[in-house]
């Protein structure tokens, strides 16, 4: 399917299955940039945040660090709302479908958000959203349970070799499958029992109980707070990252795994629905605004810090290089359809 084709909007909502909401309502402050709606009112009401992704996790995390600042500088009362299921699907469909008046934004993540147009058939695609802006970079890393017989990837690889493996990731589709999958296609002898988890939280769970032998996930995303709990096998890169004690991929001389050189990771971003920007251009003005301005209040920062070092991957971009971005996500996940198809 073309990243940039458009659909026909439903007139109902599909959900993939049984959704879980979690709400939380952030703080509402100053009013620094509001009443720039198209009748001078807006925001005159509460704004839904859709997580896709289960309670705890990352985009959860993260999310949550970010709306009670985002409160004060639109001068609005936040709401975030979890909708996993379908490898974030569930939560981009309830974007998908929400009417585009600015009331309900995303926090989504790349490269899951094309994978669900790409391999899953849903219903929208690239062009069916208005982007606000990124947040933050993840990069792609290995855990293994607490007393694994094996301390960094190359020595993974070499058990998994004589030895039957589990390895668990946070979808079916994304930068997570993605590297368990380009792994296990590098060699010949090598072959996993690969689990979705759908999720950092249950993924993060798994693995501290050991009920996987390793598993894919972003250091920041798994919580900074549990290193020493598992074992940190290596990141899916050449020269490493520094949220969380490592070696990369390059480091252990596996050079030979696809994408070791480039490096990989897990964005997080702002998504609206789409059509916002062109019926109420001052709503889509303030939403972006007052987003951008959230980077640079000191007490984000702080915030972000606090939640395991935050703060040191936070990469806001706006949305023209946002939807930049968007695409080329797109047109590097669809390179590696033949892959996703063995999943």
């Amino acid at each position: 399917m073309s990243t940039n084709e458009t659909h026909d909007r439903p007139t109902r909502r599909r959900l993939l299955q049984s959704v879980g909401i979690v709400g939380l309502t952030g703080l509402a402050g100053c009013q620094d940039i509001a009443g720039s709606g198209s009748d001078g009112s807006y925001p005159d009401g509460r704004i839904e945040v859709i997580v896709p992704w289960s309670q705890g996790g990352g985009t959860d995390r993260a999310t949550r660090a970010t709306t009670p600042t985002w409160a004060e500088t639109l001068g609005a009362d936040f709401v975030v709302q979890n909708y996993s299921g379908g490898s974030t699907q569930v939560g981009g469909e309830r974007l998908y479908n929400a009417d585009p008046d600015g009331y309900t934004v995303a926090m989504w993540n790349m490269p899951q958000m094309q994978a669900t147009w790409l391999f899953q058939d849903a219903p929208y695609g690239m062009d069916d959203f208005d982007y606000v802006g990124t947040h933050h970079l993840d990069p792609t890393m290995w855990f293994a349970p607490p007393g694994s017989p094996y301390e960094d990837m190359a020595e993974f690889i070499e058990y998994a070799r004589e030895n039957e493996v589990t390895v668990g990731t946070t979808a079916a589709i994304g930068n997570t499958a993605l590297s368990a999958l380009l792994v296990e296609d590098t060699y010949d002898d090598l072959e996993f029992n690969l689990v979705n988890l759908e999720g950092g939280t249950p993924t993060r769970q798994a693995t501290l109980a050991g009920d996987v032998d390793a598993a894919v996930n972003q250091p920041w995303a798994f919580n900074p707070d549990h290193v020493g709990d598992v074992i940190a096998l290596g990141t899916h890169d050449s020269g490493g990252q520094e949220l969380w004690p490592a070696p990369a991929f390059g480091e252990l001389g596996l050079d030979e795994i696809p994408l070791v050189e480039e490096g990989f990771g897990q964005w997080k971003l702002i998504v609206a629905p789409g059509g916002l920007e062109d019926e109420y251009p001052d709503r889509y003005e303030a939403l972006v605004d007052s987003y951008a301005e959230v980077f640079e209040r000191d007490a984000f920062h702080a915030r972000a810090e606090e939640q395991g070092g935050l703060d040191e991957i936070l990469e806001y971009n706006d949305p023209e290089s946002t939807a930049t971005e968007v695409e080329s996500y797109s047109e590097f996940m669809e390179e590696f359809e033949p892959l996703f198809d063995r999943f």
